[in-house]
């Protein structure tokens, strides 16, 4: 007689797995702690209830792709750990980071192909995320000075260039899930409380959106965006009243942005006038804005990357290296250099060389390619995630987030959401 133990085992552990999944979405961008604990708890339950094994050459591409740059991440840091002037801790420690990239897979696993569970992690995280920045506000200045409020630059518990990734996502899954969101809620509610709640949200993430003064999240959205409506469009889009209710809607948001530039308009004026002063002082070398500094350290990545072409020089080595240039356009007013190289593709070439942006490469196509899969009948939230990989391929372009635990959690969603729409595991048993 077989022991029931471990299917017994399996099934709760497929449950508390499933249930990580909502606490991991809820809490994302909610508390560091929850989501901590939420990760931990579906790794657990992924090896405690895992698919059924296959070959290697059976697995997803997006796993293999993601199994083939953690093997990479180890054995770099491993070969640039034999050289002893190189901070062995900053090294294995970003190695570690960059293994939990792997975390999307249990996320796929007990996501399972299901669509309206997709749709529902979705919707939670966008409530933690909007929760998170209702309690992290600063309540004091916008009652006693609502125009200081709205000038200042606020992020919201993240740096400002993740505050504008994330509240930027948010914006494109409101505009782009509107229609859905109002049809399927209205048999509960009535709809001018869901317009009026939708019109809220919208306002608030494009509070924070404007005041991360992210100029790189900005250019990357407006792409993002025209991309999400050609594919959110009916295949024979019809000229009827939805036509003139979008235009509305376009023209309100805007009014809303214009007003709150306009209260920011000083700080964004300087900071252009900064960094036109740098460009015209730019051939005596000089790098007094935050604009120059990002050129010089772009130009030191470049040439580090040139003396290690292949595999680069290790995990995590970036601020450590560019400290050992002595170049002082990469250091800040205390002479401290830069923590990155504020270019994710730049910072993947200098960590690990061609063979790793090869790797990366190799898993954005795989994931891209399974959420347009696995999305096929429903053009809405495929338009949806095409949108969010296009926001944050251009994002990361001018920005360098990747391996931060806030980060982390936008990769797991993602990802996680992309992989296991496009392919169901097989479970065993």
């Amino acid at each position: 007689m077989p022991n029931p133990t471990p299917i017994a085992t399996r099934a709760l552990a497929e449950r508390a797995g499933v249930a990580m999944l909502y606490l991991l979405a809820a809490s994302a961008f909610l508390s560091t702690a929850l989501a901590s604990i939420a990760m931990a708890g579906l790794a657990l339950a992924f090896v405690l209830a895992p698919p059924a094994p296959r070959a290697p050459w059976h697995w997803s591409p997006a796993s293999l792709a993601v199994v083939a740059l953690c093997l990479l991440v180890v054995a770099r840091a491993a070969v640039a750990a034999l050289d002893p002037s190189v901070p062995h801790g900053l090294l294995w420690e970003s190695a570690l980071d960059w293994c939990k990239l792997l975390l999307f897979i249990p996320f796929a696993h007990f996501l399972a192909g299901e669509r309206p569970r997709a749709l529902r992690l979705l919707g939670l995280a966008l409530a933690g995320l909007a929760l998170g920045m209702l309690w992290r506000l600063d309540w004091g200045l916008l009652a006693s000075d609502p125009g200081a409020f709205l000038g200042e630059r606020d992020q919201y518990g993240f740096t400002a260039i993740a505050t504008g990734l994330y509240t930027g996502s948010a914006l494109l899954g409101l505009m782009l899930m509107r229609e859905r969101l109002l049809a399927r809620a209205a048999q509960a509610f009535p709809r001018w409380s869901l317009i009026l709640a939708w019109g809220l949200l919208l306002g608030l993430f494009a509070l924070g959106f404007l005041q991360s003064q992210s100029r790189g999240s900005w250019v990357a959205w407006l792409p993002a965006l025209l991309l999400g409506l050609v594919l959110a469009a009916p295949a024979r889009a019809r000229l009827d009243g939805r036509v003139l209710r979008r235009a509305l809607w376009i023209a309100v948001l805007a009014a809303v942005v214009l007003v709150l530039v306009a209260f920011q308009a000083d700080d964004l004026l300087w900071r252009m006038r900064e960094d036109l002063a740098w460009i015209s002082g730019a051939r005596e070398g000089t790098a007094a804005s935050s604009l120059g500094q990002r050129w010089s350290a772009q130009l030191v990545g470049l040439s580090l990357w040139l003396e290690h072409p292949w595999f680069g020089w290790g995990p995590g080595l970036s601020q450590w290296l560019m400290d050992l240039s002595g170049d002082p356009g990469v250091r800040d007013g205390a002479g401290v250099a830069l923590r990155h190289l504020h270019n994710t593709y730049l910072e993947v070439l200098v960590q690990f060389g061609v063979a790793g942006l090869f790797c990366c490469a190799l898993l954005t196509l795989a994931l891209l390619t399974a959420s347009w899969r696995g999305c096929a009948g429903d053009r809405l939230l495929r338009a949806l995630l095409i949108a969010l990989w296009c926001y944050l391929l251009l994002w990361e372009l001018t920005n360098y987030r990747m391996v931060r635990h806030d980060w982390l959690m936008y990769w797991i969603l993602l990802a996680g959401l992309s992989q296991g729409l496009g392919r169901r595991l097989n479970r065993a048993g």
